[in-house]
């Protein structure tokens, strides 16, 4: 991710993976008859050929009208993509998710950043039954950006920060989908759900107060023109107050590394997953096969994404 939402005083930053095959045998075996009589036997040659003939000639036929019926059902069965409503369908494959933090979501809850982006990955478990999909994905999620500045809304331009997120979130979701079809041959419809879930945080958040060099004015689009405080007092016009111990370690050259809720910090240990709306495009072109692309709106943003399943 670029960036995300931080307030540089109190601000908690939650954000944080698809026909048997027919086989048949045909098998003749004419029954052989007793040798004639010798009075009759170029008669009953004759004959005996002219029934061999024909029923070589209708068994053949018939052979080849079952093969070619036999070849025509298989190609029908493996071409039709519909799925039965009393049958439940089961697809095993892999979701991308692209989620977009807009500037006006960031400035709900403090001033600084900029637009940013954060991915999702991992597989994801989908099953089917009479048009209800539900979507079961762990998704490995990468919220790490900056430097950055970033203070809290309506606080002066003292309490500007410089912020760094290595953060990353493991999440565990779950999507419920209803399908709507557009047409009749089942290959394509859409999709309009939405979706819950929980994320496990790991990873650091670096704070640290700062002040503008050579004494200049606060420019927070540019963290170069910073420098980070190494004690109260360091700065001037009251940066590097003594508010907090945020404060860059210089011996270390490390900068404060946030605590988490279990050492009485403000980085989370865990964060919510929420997606409403969420409407995807299906496209399932052979039965073992389905590929989806998904929009939506989640609380850290909007997202695009797709995803292929292997049916089985």
């Amino acid at each position: 991710m670029s960036t995300t939402a931080m307030s540089a005083r109190e601000l908690r930053k939650i954000g944080l993976l698809t026909s048997l095959a027919l086989t048949g045998l045909l098998a003749a075996a004419p029954a052989r008859a007793d040798d004639p009589p010798p009075a009759a036997e170029g008669a009953g040659a004759g004959a005996s050929k002219a029934d061999g003939a024909a029923a070589s000639g209708a068994g053949d036929g018939a052979e080849g009208k079952g093969a070619s019926g036999a070849t025509s059902d298989a190609a029908s069965s493996s071409s039709d993509v519909r799925e039965d409503p009393l049958k439940r369908y089961y697809f095993l494959g892999v979701r991308f998710r692209d989620i977009v933090l807009p500037q006006f979501m960031l400035e709900l809850f403090t001033t600084g950043g900029a637009t940013g982006n954060i991915w999702l990955v991992g597989p994801e478990f989908s099953t089917r039954k009479d048009g209800v999909e539900v979507d079961i994905a762990l998704a490995y999620a990468d919220y790490g950006f900056g430097p950055a500045m970033f203070k809290g809304n309506g606080d002066e331009d003292i309490a500007y920060e410089v912020v760094k997120s290595d953060l990353k979130v493991g999440y565990l979701t779950f999507d419920l989908l209803f399908d709507i079809p557009l047409d009749k041959s089942g290959m394509v419809s859409f999709l309009i759900g939405g979706g819950v879930g929980v994320g496990v945080v790991g990873g650091d958040l670096y704070r640290t107060q700062a002040y503008p060099k050579d004494g200049g004015a606060a420019d927070p689009s540019d963290p170069a023109r910073w420098e980070k405080c190494q004690f109260a007092g360091d700065g001037f016009g009251g940066y590097c107050d003594n508010g907090d111990n945020h404060y860059y370690d210089a011996a270390a050259k490390k900068d404060f590394s946030e605590p988490s809720w279990a050492d009485g910090g403000s980085k989370p240990i865990v964060v919510p997953w929420l997606s409403i709306p969420q409407i995807s495009l299906r496209v399932k072109p052979i039965k073992q096969l389905q590929m989806r692309a998904d929009v939506g709106f989640s609380l850290t943003g909007f997202f695009f994404g797709a995803s292929a399943g292997y049916g089985f």
